[in-house]
């Protein structure tokens, strides 16, 4: 199906005729015509999306998104549907409540950072946050005034976490901060400095809240997966919590290996990395 360009300054003025999928291309639209409607006026029916898999694309086929009637401005209607999908999806990425990226996203950034560490040969490490003693100041002061501090504590993470880290609320009062090319001693520093900042906030509970943290480090020959990698750094943050919280504990797998490396010989050392992978 063909239709005439619209110029924007003439609502009826009609240039080269050009396909939709044209049009859309030619403004770097992703997108494809699934049909023409079937009524009195012509009608084309269009779906925009970025990038679809296959199985998606099934579904998407059975979707109309946007019916267009052939008077209508084809570019302004692209651009405001657009401009729509932009919002909804930074929307979609973001906690309503601290404003800090969601679970979400944290998945999707974490298989990127993942296969960067493996392309450039940098360290990530991964933080995992939970507030001890939250449900306390939840129970005795209600939830709006423990929505309160979840909002001042995502302040502290982002004010005092550097440009290049990635820090989201995981869920409920746990929070995850994604640091690319830093190594656990580094990260345990950053760790230290947020619960230090924690603590010289006063606060209306007693115990006060503080800060288990877990983390965990993924070299570039690392055998981890996603699930793996979160789970490492989940299971030292609860040996936090289990030692008496307000602590940083390191993922025992990377304790180990660092412990035992730094007692043996140079043969037994590439040993053990092969044994890390």
């Amino acid at each position: 199906m063909t239709i005439s360009c619209i110029n924007n300054n003439s609502s009826h003025r009609r240039d080269e005729k050009k396909t939709v999928r044209d049009l859309l291309e030619e403004h770097e639209k992703t997108s494809y015509l699934l049909t023409e409607g079937s009524s009195n006026k012509p009608v084309s029916i269009i779906l925009l999306c970025d990038s679809p898999a296959p199985f998606d694309k099934k579904i998407l086929d059975a979707t109309p998104h946007i019916a267009l009637h052939m008077e209508d401005d084809l570019l302004q209607k692209v651009n405001e549907l657009h401009e729509e999908n932009i919002k909804l999806r930074s929307l979609s990425l973001i906690d309503s409540l601290t404003g800090l990226f969601n679970n979400r996203f944290f998945w999707m950034q974490l298989e990127v950072e993942m296969a960067r560490t493996k392309r450039t040969g940098d360290l990530c490490s991964l933080m995992m946050i939970d507030l001890d003693n939250f449900k306390l100041l939840n129970d005795t002061f209600g939830h709006l005034e423990g929505d309160r501090f979840l909002v001042e504590f995502g302040s502290i993470l982002r004010d005092n976490s550097r440009s290049t880290d990635l820090i989201y609320r995981y869920g409920g009062d746990e929070f995850a901060v994604i640091m690319p090319a830093t190594s656990v001693p580094d990260a345990l520093r950053t760790g230290k400095r947020f619960q230090e900042i924690l603590e010289d906030i006063p606060q209306k509970t007693d115990p006060a809240i503080s800060l288990s943290i877990g983390v965990s480090e993924y070299p570039p020959v690392s055998s981890y997966n996603m699930n793996e990698f979160v789970n490492a750094a989940d299971l030292a943050m609860y040996g936090a919590k289990k030692g008496g919280k307000n602590r940083i504990c390191v993922d025992e797998k990377w304790e180990m290996t660092t412990r035992l490396y730094n007692e043996v010989n140079r043969d037994e050392k590439v040993a053990l990395l092969m044994e890390y992978q």
